[in-house]
């Protein structure tokens, strides 16, 4: 770029930053322009350069594991060169770098091209790492097109780096002095980019093959159904092909994408037969490439929660007079997925028999509802009584019930777990001799008790208990739900998600469960008094996603965990922070990772 060039770029920067115009006589690449537009609507300081640093990034994950070959073949050839390598994640964090010169080295200090430094244009600006990650294709970016001031003494070419399947990895950035720029960066960065992607192809390879062969040792070990599901591809034997609908394969792969735990697992599923166990197996076990999946089918006993203590079966047989429990989920409560009729039918049996039943699931899944509904159902004429286990008065209550259950009556014990000593006396002498026209209800957020609870010893009290699915694993129900929960916030009002929300708030994640359904649309209605709900009036938390690749089912997890976190403490980071057992430093390069921004306030 000659000196008359530079000076006119120089001024058309100036006169952007100065009043939002452009020079129509200003050759300013119409992808810096917008570079500009995103870095002013993120509220980047043009005059000052302050970028995050997270220590806890991983400096040796696969990436950077799989790019060090590359990485240190490019530093040699470039040896007594003013020139830098820079490796940065999918999220713009820097997570190598190589430099020989001494100087350069300094300057790239001073500006923090660093490792544990982010280099998102969001913070940074216009800069070669992070605009290339926006626009998804190499960007080189040379002076004064870098929007903050301190870079414009420095050239910078980066590269999207992908994985097998086209998943954005990171991104490879050669970076020198802006005097020294030359084409010869951008085939740089991109061959590199190229080299890195040939190793993650081939090492991606080996874990295939890892799939492939735990796959065949599983098909040769049982005659069931077995599916095994990898990045890039998904693969059933035969018994699969025969046993399993497409809906159930489906319902397979959800579970297995959100499969988070080392080692082998076991988990519970219904499908279209009946209720099953999937036996889970990541492969392999140290960097799983995949996951295998063995079916196997459930006694005629439906098995539908677990754990330490628990009574571990409901069993699920219709009212002689009704029809299928297949056809009929609980009466004023939207939902029409299996589980949600398989739910309802347990709640409704056990309700008609007064078998006294835990009833498990995630915060906010409905399991308070679902459990009202079947009293109102089976039970109209019965009294509902509601005792809340973190309660002061939990004890007392459960004992003035045990003493006085003359007319027929529904207990329901909200937050089980949370009972005291005291408390957990009670509910066990009200389990050691519940009359005939009591039943007994116990509420548990979570899956399980967690140990060292008083309560754990009473669990066992119970006839049966079931889990309420989150809403995640059913997503089928989310349109209903969104519609009568349209209708309660708003009765008063005609409205409806447009098909662009709807599709958004049917491929959300809901770790909230219906209560954060519940938040959003009452946020979306405030946004948009009057029409229908758009897109664009959805919060940030289902309506954008902050990171420009396919999270890991790890970070999926992780990303729920913060929600979740955050819902309970109504929005207090330093609440959630402590919840989750992480420093607010931590918590808030996490919430910038995924793009989660006002979740439960």
């Amino acid at each position: 770029m000659d000196e008359h060039a530079v000076a006119d770029l120089h001024r058309a920067r100036e006169r952007y930053l100065g009043d939002r115009t452009l020079d129509r006589q200003a050759l300013v690449r119409p992808e810096i322009v917008q570079s500009w537009e995103r870095s002013l609507r993120a509220g980047v300081d043009a005059d000052s350069l302050t970028l995050p640093f997270d220590p806890d990034l991983d400096f040796d994950g696969s990436l950077v594991h799989c790019a060090r070959p590359v990485l240190d073949d490019l530093s040699e050839r470039l040896s007594g060169m003013s020139v830098a390598v820079v490796l940065s994640d999918a999220d713009g964090n820097v997570l190598d770098r190589r430099v020989g010169e001494g100087e350069l080295r300094n300057r790239l200090d001073a500006i923090s091209l660093a490792p544990g430094f982010s280099y998102a244009e969001e913070f940074a600006g216009t800069n070669g790492v992070g605009t290339a990650l926006e626009g998804g294709t190499p960007a080189m970016v040379i002076g004064a097109e870098h929007f903050t001031d301190r870079l414009r003494a420095f050239a910078c070419a980066g590269a999207p780096v992908h994985r097998p399947g086209g998943a954005l990895a990171g991104i490879l950035d050669v970076t020198c002095l802006a005097t020294e720029a030359n084409d010869l960066m951008r085939f740089l960065a991109q061959q590199a980019a190229r080299d890195i992607e040939e190793v993650l192809r081939e090492r991606g390879s080996a874990g295939s093959q890892a799939v492939m062969g735990a796959f065949r040792a599983a098909c040769a070990r049982v005659r069931g159904p077995v599916l095994a599901l990898a990045d890039d591809f998904v693969i059933a034997n035969r018994a699969a092909h025969d046993c399993l609908s497409a809906g159930d394969q489906d319902l397979i792969a959800r579970y297995a994408a959100e499969y988070r735990r080392q080692g082998p697992a076991e988990e519970r599923a219904l499908l279209d037969e009946g209720p099953v166990r999937l036996l889970l197996t990541p492969v392999p076990p140290e960097r799983p490439a995949g996951v295998v999946v063995e079916v196997v089918p459930s006694s005629s006993t439906l098995r539908l929660a677990g754990g330490a203590g628990l009574p571990r079966t409901v069993t699920v047989s219709p009212s002689p007079n009704s029809t299928s429990p297949r056809e009929r989920p609980l009466a004023g409560l939207a939902g029409t997925s299996r589980s949600w009729r398989s739910t309802s039918a347990a709640l409704r049996t056990a309700a008609i028999a007064v078998r006294s039943t835990l009833v498990l699931g995630e915060t906010g899944v409905g399991k308070a509802s679902a459990v009202q509904a079947a009293h109102r159902e089976v039970r109209p004429a019965a009294r509902l009584v509601v005792v809340d286990g973190e309660g002061a008065d939990a004890a007392e209550d459960l004992a003035t019930l045990t003493e006085d259950l003359a007319e027929p009556v529904t207990v329901v014990v909200r937050r089980l777990q949370a009972l005291d000593e005291d408390g957990t006396e009670a509910l066990a002498g009200l389990l050691a001799d519940v009359p005939p026209d009591v039943w007994v209800v116990g509420l548990v957020t979570g899956e399980a008790v967690p140990p060292g609870r008083p309560v754990r010893e009473v669990l066992g009290g119970f006839a049966g208990s079931l889990l309420v699915e989150p809403l995640r694993r059913r997503p089928e129900d989310v349109p209903l739900l969104v519609d009568a929960l349209l209708a309660r916030l708003a009765s008063g009002r005609r409205v409806r998600c447009t098909p662009e929300a709807l599709a958004i708030l049917g491929g959300a994640r809901w770790p909230g469960n219906t209560a954060q359904l519940h938040d959003v649309l009452r946020r979306s209605l405030a946004a948009r008094p009057a029409g229908d709900i758009e897109a664009g009036d959805l919060p940030a938390e289902v309506a954008v996603h902050g990171t420009r690749r396919r999270l890991t089912p790890l970070e999926t997890a992780e990303r729920d965990l913060i929600v979740s976190a955050l819902i309970e403490a109504r929005g207090n980071r330093v609440q959630a922070a402590a919840a989750l057992g992480m420093g607010r430093a931590t918590l808030y390069r996490r919430l910038r990772a995924f793009g989660i921004t006002d979740v439960g306030r």
